[in-house]
């Protein structure tokens, strides 16, 4: 009988095997080596994009904030110009306010009123004079409180005078004095 030997087919054939496996086994390897390589540097590309985009926003964000720096300059400085606009504004309606105020006091004064003294502190005036009766000092109240100049217009008080046999009325009368174009101070 011829014996035939057949370990050396099944250790080609196992060998052939090991092979094919390891052939297989480089091949995904390499593959997937390939496919992260190819990720790797798509997502690379993407990120060099991102960081630029980003400094083009970072550059994009400076340039506005000097630009915002400008405009608040601007606008300090238009604050300051309204300020002293304001103060021009005030003297020029100060340097004539007196004048008219007093103007309009003696168009508002009836008959048989004589005002003896005015007094104006820190924009308060108060009257002092004389009068015949009550009732023409409420008149002269009410003629005040019309006016433009004179707000919140008191009746301070009112005494019997009695000069040269003539019954007199004694009276103080207080106001705000308010001049038209003067911006008030808080």
């Amino acid at each position: 009988m011829i014996k035939i030997n057949l370990l050396p087919v099944r250790a080609a054939r196992k060998k052939e095997a090991i092979q094919r496996h390891l052939v297989l086994f480089v091949a995904g390897l390499v593959t997937v080596l390939l496919v992260g390589i190819v990720m790797y540097t798509g997502k690379k590309g993407e990120l060099s994009d991102i960081e630029i985009a980003n400094k083009q926003l970072t550059d994009e964000i400076e340039n506005l904030k000097k630009i915002i720096g400008e405009v608040d300059e601007y606008k300090e400085q238009e604050a300051l110009l309204e300020r002293k606009l304001s103060v021009i504004r005030n003297l020029k309606a100060n340097k004539t306010g007196p004048v008219h105020m007093l103007d309009e006091l003696a168009a508002r004064i009836p008959e048989k009123l004589w005002l003896a003294d005015l007094d104006e502190k820190e924009g308060r005036v108060t009257l002092q004079g004389l009068s015949i009766n009550n009732e023409v000092i409420a008149t002269f109240m009410s003629r005040l409180e019309e006016s433009a100049y004179f707000k919140e217009v008191y009746l301070g008080s009112i005494e019997k005078e009695e000069i040269e046999d003539l019954h007199l009325k004694r009276f103080t009368i207080t106001s705000r004095l308010v001049v038209p174009g003067v911006v008030e101070e808080s």
